[in-house]
């Protein structure tokens, strides 16, 4: 079976983990004109000692409406279940564990193919035609709210979450770690030439995954660039009395409806409290510990069940927290959303120096851990230690002015 599934072995390029790798599937790689529809592996086939009973693999393409044609990769290391979409810039559908899920309720109930977006439809608001699902990376050329920047029009939060991957592979290692791997060129004549190598790597019965991504601009010119990950959480861990606890350096509200909540900006109110169409958005620049890193928790009302964030803050200097406590019917969702800037146009985060450039042939990676709990001493246990994190720094300071967007 091993022989059979490992038929496409190939060096490790673009994903970590060389010496230890036990075998390599290659599903996708347009350079080679290589495509697997259906694949799967799990336990029993794999027969590692301390591999988990429900350690699986399974690669399928959805077939009818609009989510003809998607890829989708679903992966369980006995404790936790990602599903990822190559065919959506290697997002991240959903993550689950038990009861404990991450994503959330759209009303885009469809898994939409990118072939049926037009990211220029409505203004610019093309995007939202196929918003769903937990994790949606934007970026690289752009991200943030549309706009014209000079004479080009930047449709909302860019393109790289509407590319499909032109590589995409499984690597299991000795020991079963789980590591889905993608490659997205997101490129177009003379302008932008950006590769981004996608890694989410899980380990047996562990409840962390991570995710470490790299950037390589291919261009012989410097070019501006950004990367923002929209995670997004609804129910269950979304509801009246959610809190999200983390370290916090500063908090400014996106606009004047935002301002009117800003000393209860961490806590959540139940579906319908803004009207319809409503939406309160913060621009936070985190605090971190001794190494640098970030800490976010989020937990429903009983705190008995919720996940945590830890990332480099160099990596990933700002973080936009959305809520849309709108109606359940329009989307009850939070968005915790690392980035290397916040959400304005291009234009006005070149202005106020959050739109980072990458030099030519340069490359950038970022990696993010994520961590599921089901019981209160687990939420405890990260509550705590962040508290003790926040006791070494400056107390979090809320900027009453709305963030200034003048381009």
């Amino acid at each position: 079976r091993l022989l059979r599934v490992a038929t496409h072995l190939q060096p490790t390029k673009g994903c970590g983990g060389d010496g230890d790798v036990l075998l390599t599937k290659v599903l996708t790689s347009t350079s080679r004109n290589v495509y697997v529809e259906e694949w799967s592996l799990c336990s029993d086939e794999l027969k590692l000692d301390n591999v988990p009973e429900g350690w699986r693999i399974e690669k399928r393409r959805l077939k009818g409406g609009l989510q003809d044609g998607i890829d989708e990769i679903t992966a369980c290391n006995g404790t936790v279940t990602v599903t990822i979409h190559p065919t959506k810039g290697m997002g991240i559908h959903s993550v689950s564990m038990g009861e404990v899920s991450l994503g959330w309720k759209s009303p885009v109930a469809d898994k939409v193919h990118p072939y049926y977006v037009n990211l220029e439809d409505n203004n610019g608001l093309g995007w939202l035609y196929s918003f769903n699902g937990w994790m949606v990376r934007c970026g690289i050329e752009w991200s943030g709210h549309p706009g014209v920047d000079d004479g080009r029009l930047m449709s909302l939060h860019g393109k790289i979450n509407h590319i499909p991957a032109s590589e995409v592979k499984v690597i299991v290692t000795k020991t079963g770690t789980i590591k889905i791997c993608g490659m997205v060129r997101e490129v177009w004549f003379k302008g932008a030439n950006f590769e981004l190598w996608s890694e989410v790597v899980l380990e047996p019965s562990a409840r962390t995954f991570r995710i470490r991504d790299t950037v390589t601009n291919h261009s012989p010119k410097d070019h501006e660039y950004t990367m923002l990950y929209h995670a997004n959480y609804g129910k269950p861990i979304l509801e009246q009395g959610a809190q999200l606890k983390g370290t916090f350096a500063y908090v400014q509200p996106f606009d004047d409806e935002a301002k009117k909540d800003l000393n209860r900006w961490q806590l959540y109110q139940a579906p319908g409290f803004v009207p319809p169409g409503g939406e309160r958005l913060y621009c936070v620049t985190p605090s971190t510990d001794d190494k640098g890193r970030v800490h976010l928790l989020l937990h429903n009302k009983k705190a008995d069940m919720g996940v945590s964030m830890v990332y480099d803050k160099k990596q990933l200097p700002y973080l936009s927290v959305w809520k849309n406590e709108d109606t359940e019917e329009n989307g009850y969702v939070t968005g915790i959303e690392p980035g290397t800037g916040f959400p304005p146009n291009r234009t006005v985060e070149r202005k106020a120096g959050r739109l980072p450039i990458l030099k030519a042939k340069e490359s950038r990676t970022f990696e993010l851990s994520y961590t599921l709990h089901g019981t209160t001493e687990q939420i405890a246990e990260i509550a705590g230690g962040i508290d003790s994190i926040n006791q070494k720094n400056p107390s979090t300071v809320l900027i009453k002015s709305v963030l200034p967007k003048k381009s």
